[in-house]
């Protein structure tokens, strides 16, 4: 779900904070949850909504650039996925430039 300079971060975290390895091998909804607290920490606020008409998901990422909305999806798992996704690009992109 992420990669780059986020997952280096993200892992590195995950280790000192949670005191906990073998990330890759927790169930799908804990990597989500924990990815998603991490991110939130970064400064990415994920938030889902469901829509009552047509049981699709969609995604706001808020940061202080703004905020993203994703495209609907028909599951809650791939929405956050979807999700972590764009904060991934946002977050190494934002990276690279201010490393660069």
């Amino acid at each position: 779900m992420i990669s780059g300079k986020a997952k280096e971060l993200f892992l590195k975290w995950f280790r000192k904070e949670k005191l906990l390895n073998g990330f890759d091998k927790k169930p799908i909804y804990t990597q989500i949850f924990l990815l998603c607290e991490w991110f939130k920490i970064k400064g990415y606020a994920i938030s889902v909504t469901s829509s009552y008409y047509n049981s699709n998901y969609t995604a706001k990422i808020s940061f202080n650039q703004g905020d993203i909305m994703t495209a609907s999806e028909d599951s809650l798992e791939k929405i956050y996925i979807v999700a972590i996704e764009y904060a991934n690009r946002e977050f190494n992109d934002r990276f690279s430039e201010t490393d660069g």
